[in-house]
């Protein structure tokens, strides 16, 4: 079962999670497992499912039938919980979170960092004592429709700037419609950054 643990580890570490903790437990087996004076190479199939991990033990000696069994894990670890409400689309600050240590068994995509999820927004109202999860959160909205806007074209050294205004709402990277304000004309445009945006038709930077 080391295996699996430190697999689990190990990918609780690459999701970013600070001082992850695995425990595992097995269900007593409903019959004796068989002898393997080889040894037993035991695998996880899937640890997707905490609470059901699909465990196969293979007997080196070739010739014992594999043995299925099925792990119940515990994963906790410093997550980020809200500690004051906040607003749906509302940035998040250092003060409105804190790390605790807490059993994400269930919350696969907690959080801890704030780092993890620069220029994201809650979808919808947090409440105190909600874990921070990345499915409740959604891209931060750089451009406003109706919102003035700076155009910036730039071509190797040469950089062109125009204003603007947005006719659709984007996060960075989204692909938005801009009016030109000095020509009226109408363009694709890629949002870059806090009320800039440039022509959708450039090499992203």
């Amino acid at each position: 079962m080391e295996a699996t643990r430190r697999a689990l580890l190990d990918q609780a570490q690459h999701d970013g999670l600070v001082a992850p903790e695995v425990q595992l437990n097995l269900p007593a087996a409903k019959t004796a497992r068989p002898p393997c004076p080889a040894g037993w190479d035991i695998a996880a199939e899937d640890l997707s499912l905490l609470t059901h991990l699909h465990v196969v033990a293979h007997c080196a000696d070739g010739r014992t039938p594999p043995q299925d069994y099925l792990l119940r894990a515990t994963l906790s670890a410093d997550v980020l919980v809200v500690l004051r409400p906040v607003a749906s689309g509302q940035a998040l600050a250092d003060g409105d979170v804190e790390l605790q240590h807490r059993d994400i068994s269930v919350l696969r995509d907690a959080v801890s960092s704030l780092a993890a999820v620069t220029e994201r927004v809650p979808r919808t109202s947090l409440r105190p004592g909600q874990v921070l999860q990345q499915r409740l959160l959604q891209p931060q909205l750089l451009v406003h429709r109706g919102e003035a806007v700076r155009i910036v074209a730039q071509r190797d050294a040469v950089a062109v700037q125009a204003p603007g205004e947005a006719l659709d709402s984007g996060a960075r990277g989204a692909t938005v419609r801009v009016r030109n304000a000095n020509s009226g004309r109408v363009i694709a445009a890629r949002v870059i950054d806090v009320g800039e945006v440039e022509p959708a038709d450039l090499p992203a930077h």
